[in-house]
């Protein structure tokens, strides 16, 4: 799920479009899924990730020619999420070396011709791993020291010493960006990947008021920290999802997610201001008979 500044805010077209709802009460949304996943616990797999493609490192990526591709895709989506930050060549194949090492998976997914048009990759490790990978990041560099302490100290009071699944990157090609299959076939290889290292928990970023923040808040995540342009998540427990993904077709899940998800505005629509309100004076007898 997600998690990275490349997911322009037009992806999911699934998720009601009206305005990011603050507030949301999590924990009705966590049982929520709870509930999906004791409803389907004896429904066997419904499909497979029939055409995503998985590594498990950067040398697999480049021995099969699709990491130039890759890149280039990953730069294009950056360039339209209007972050600062945008990694040299170099840069990112550093930055993928630390990513894809260890327990990790990296999910691709295939045009008809072969060409990647979508990806998602996460590691399982410690909290303070996935922080170290994340400050590093160019697209998040504008998070200040307090801004890193304080996602630290709320996402340690969710996670502890426990393994974490850290999602470091998502992003969908523009015309694979209609209903929700392209990005269960994406999420689902990472939510295996946790349960099979026993991570419970997941940690991303998404871009604020995009449809990823909203689809985080309707998979009952919880924020860590908001900036002006940036939200941290943590989901607290990841059983429910990867039981969902494993029992159902996309459609079933948009729609399931389309009942709790909060809705965003249209694109290219002002942002509602609340009312200004301001004392009028009680009119005075006098006043009246001039009037």
């Amino acid at each position: 799920m997600a998690a990275h500044p490349a997911y322009p805010a037009s992806t999911i077209s699934t998720v009601p479009v009206d305005g990011i709802l603050t507030g949301v009460r999590t924990w009705r949304i966590r049982c929520f899924w709870r509930w999906q996943a004791w409803r389907l616990r004896k429904a066997h797999s419904h499909e497979g990730s029939h055409c995503v493609a998985l590594y498990d490192s950067v040398q697999a990526l480049e021995r099969l020619g699709y990491a130039d591709d890759f890149r280039l895709l990953h730069r294009q989506l950056l360039r339209e999420s209007l972050l600062l930050g945008l990694d040299s060549p170099a840069a990112f194949s550093r930055r993928l070396a630390r990513e894809l090492h260890g327990q990790c998976v990296m999910a691709l997914l295939g045009a008809p011709d072969g060409s990647p048009v979508g990806y998602a990759w996460a590691r399982c490790g410690s909290l303070a791993e996935a922080l170290q990978h994340y400050q590093q990041v160019q697209a998040l560099g504008h998070l200040r020291s307090d801004d890193w302490i304080e996602f630290e100290r709320c996402a340690a009071a969710l996670i502890g010493d426990a393994a974490v699944l850290a999602i470091n990157g998502i992003g969908l090609a523009s015309r694979y960006r209609k209903g929700f299959a392209p990005l269960k076939q994406l999420l689902r290889p990472l939510l295996e990947l946790a349960a099979r290292n026993g991570a419970t928990r997941a940690v991303w970023w998404a871009l604020r008021g995009s449809a990823l923040h909203a689809m985080s808040l309707g998979f009952g995540a919880r924020t860590m920290l908001e900036t002006s342009r940036i939200v941290g998540f943590v989901l607290a427990d990841t059983h429910p999802l990867t039981r969902v993904f494993a029992a159902l077709p996309a459609s079933g899940i948009a729609d399931l997610l389309g009942r709790v998800a909060p809705a965003r505005r249209p694109a290219g629509a002002p942002e509602r201001k609340p009312p200004q309100l301001r004392a009028v004076p009680k009119a005075r007898n006098g006043d009246a008979a001039a009037a």
